[in-house]
């Protein structure tokens, strides 16, 4: 059960750069500490309404060696019942040089929206699972999972959660802050998720948020995002509650493509 996931105006810098923070937190092994950070996690979310942070978001191709990296904004909303995830990137950094790519990934329920801004075009897909848009599940069904609402005993019961360490290659292994605490989630036989994925690690701050997330899939694949504070000067897209909702979306000039039934 892992949630898939995850602008405009927004450009990173190239690569990924360090934070300021010179220190890393040793993690403690401990099933409470466990248990008592997921608790957290799940009480953040219970308040929350929306949530919106700069996005690094990388891909690794095990077959062909080729790894993409991308910038853009990540973001969670929450109106009434219902939760919308949206990883908006905005620009495609291959070998120090950036261009701009403007794609959208929007989760809305059991459905993933995949639009293409260049070529005008939406694509709506039910996803072949039952999990919400804010849990661990669907793994390898849309771009990112996004730990945001998930329950600790649902969680719990369908991965073996354990204390983890900072990874040492890839966008997370350039979070330096103390604060930060790591998960693993390894799923357990016999769940969805094991049919695709071999492990998560999820980068977790004090408050229970998510810094960051990385996921090794069975074959090799990896797909990992890092969620970075936003600075002094930075803002979302101005259009960023348009892309969030592509359902009522302006659509002419747009090819618009959903499911049958």
């Amino acid at each position: 059960m892992l949630s898939t996931m995850l602008s405009m105006l927004f450009l990173m810098p190239l690569g990924c750069p360090p934070e300021a923070s010179p220190h890393t937190a040793e993690p403690v092994s401990s099933e409470g500490s466990v248990r008592g950070l997921l608790d957290q996690a799940e009480r953040v979310a219970a308040t929350l309404e929306s949530w919106t942070r700069p996005a690094l978001y990388r891909t690794e191709n095990d077959l062909t060696g080729d790894s993409v990296l991308r910038t853009g904004w990540i973001s969670w909303r929450r109106a009434m019942d219902n939760v919308t995830v949206g990883l908006l990137l905005e620009w495609e950094v291959v070998d120090r040089s950036r261009r701009k790519k403007v794609k959208d990934f929007i989760l809305q329920g059991p459905f993933l929206w995949e639009v293409e801004h260049e070529g005008k075009l939406r694509i709506k897909r039910r996803l072949s699972t039952d999990d919400s848009a804010t849990t661990l599940g669907a793994l390898g069904r849309g771009p990112l999972p996004l730990p945001i609402g998930m329950s600790a005993d649902d969680v719990l019961a369908k991965f073996t959660v354990t204390e983890g360490v900072r990874p040492n290659v890839g966008v997370l292994a350039k979070i330096q802050d103390e604060r930060v605490r790591y998960l693993q989630f390894t799923p357990k036989e016999g769940t969805p998720s094991a049919e695709e994925m071999d492990h998560a690690v999820v980068a977790y701050m004090p408050d229970g948020l998510p810094r960051g997330v990385r996921v090794e899939r069975l074959n090799g694949d990896v797909r990992e995002g890092r969620f970075d504070p936003i600075r002094e000067g930075q803002s979302p897209p101005s259009d960023l509650n348009q892309r969030m909702d592509p359902e009522t979306a302006p659509r002419e000039g747009w090819t618009i493509q959903k499911p049958v039934n």
